[in-house]
Parts: structure tokens; C-alpha cells; sequence
């Protein structure tokens, strides 16, 4: 019993330094959302908990499969996650499985958490791959072509639009709704004046 103890803490500890670095080290500072963060936590600490009582207690593999088919069909209502996040919350439950199933050694589950923790740094890092967001937006126009509307968006939102899809069009009111995904335009550095207030590009040029 002494023993089964000492090694679930240690596993459990192998998890909570994983899962901080994910959370907190890799996405927070990434993307600066920490109730996502927690959120993170503690949904990793919560499958960690259920593996660790299925597999050292006296449930059977449907007990296990049922578990994870009610994870598996429960959706968060209160807000649309990005696909990007839901590769974090997947890394979060690989994370959960693989320090808390007994395949090998510690040192075994160790070395999947820290493989699965640098593919997280490596594939999300921004100078590999720009970031992008999803929106929805609604504008009082209707447009004859589909690059009108993206040079549009590009103007009204100061982003550069990579993709756009048009959900709606309503020819009575003039409007026309539509989602697209996009990236945010690096900002130009403001000039200094005399008096030490950053001026916009293109008053100081004036």
C-alpha cells in the first residue's frame, strides 16, 4: 500500500510540472488567457485522478471506456474553443494518461511528457507559425465580388485576412455577415516628438 502511495505521488508530481508547464510556460505566456490556463490544470488533474483510480482499483475496461466516452461527449457551452486550443486541451489529456498509467518506469512516463511537452513548443512557437483568430462579423454592405469584400475587411479591421466565408446576405437591410480567419498586422512603431509623445507614421512623416 506504502509503495502503490509513493508511486501515484511521484507520478502525480511527474503531472503537476507537466501540466505547469503547459498551461503557464507554453500557452499563458503565448497567448496571455489564464482562466484557459487553469482551466488546463484542472481538467488535467481531474482525468490524472480518474486513470489513477482505474487503474490501481478494481474497475473493469468497460468501467474505463465509459469514463472516457463521457469525456469525450461532453462539450464546454460557454464559449467556441479554436482549434489551437483544443490541441492544448488534447496534450492536457495525453498528458493525464501517460503519467498515470503504469506502462514502464518513471523514467518511461517522463520521457513521453517532456516528447509531448516539446512538440507544444516547437509546432506553437510564433516564429514558425503566425497566429491567427477566427471572427464573425456583420457589415452594412453588400458586395458584388468576393475580393471587394476582402479588401473590405482587411481595411475596416487592420488585419490580413487569410480566409472568409459569407454566411449570410440579407439584400433588404444591406447587410452581409460572414466569418473569416485572419492575422493580426504587426504594429509600426511610434515616432517620438520634441515633447517626448509618440506620434502616429503618418503625422511624423508630415
Amino acid at each position: 500500500m506504502g509503495a502503490m502511495l509513493l508511486d501515484a505521488l511521484l507520478r502525480l508530481a511527474i503531472d503537476a510540472a507537466a501540466i505547469g508547464v503547459l498551461g503557464f510556460v507554453l500557452y499563458y505566456r503565448r497567448h496571455g488567457r489564464s482562466d484557459l490556463a487553469v482551466l488546463l490544470c484542472l481538467f488535467n488533474l481531474g482525468v490524472f485522478l480518474a486513470v489513477i483510480v482505474i487503474v490501481g482499483g478494481e474497475f473493469g475496461v468497460s468501467a474505463g471506456l465509459g469514463l472516457f466516452a463521457v469525456l469525450s461527449v461532453m462539450r464546454m457551452r460557454s464559449e467556441t474553443f479554436s482549434a489551437r486550443e483544443l490541441g492544448y486541451f488534447f496534450t492536457a489529456l495525453a498528458l493525464a494518461i501517460v503519467t498515470g498509467v503504469e506502462v514502464a518506469d518513471l523514467g518511461f512516463s517522463l520521457a513521453l511528457a517532456s516528447a509531448a511537452l516539446a512538440a507544444v513548443a516547437l509546432l506553437d512557437h510564433p516564429r514558425l507559425m503566425r497566429s491567427t483568430r477566427t471572427m464573425e462579423v456583420t457589415v452594412e454592405l453588400v458586395f458584388a465580388d468576393h475580393d471587394a469584400l476582402r479588401r473590405h475587411l482587411e481595411e475596416r479591421l487592420n488585419v490580413d485576412v487569410i480566409d472568409v466565408r459569407v454566411v449570410e446576405v440579407d439584400y433588404v437591410r444591406e447587410v452581409t455577415r460572414v466569418e473569416l480567419r485572419c492575422a493580426d498586422r504587426p504594429r509600426a512603431p511610434a515616432a517620438i516628438t520634441e515633447d517626448g509623445v509618440g506620434a502616429s507614421p503618418a503625422a511624423a512623416g508630415s
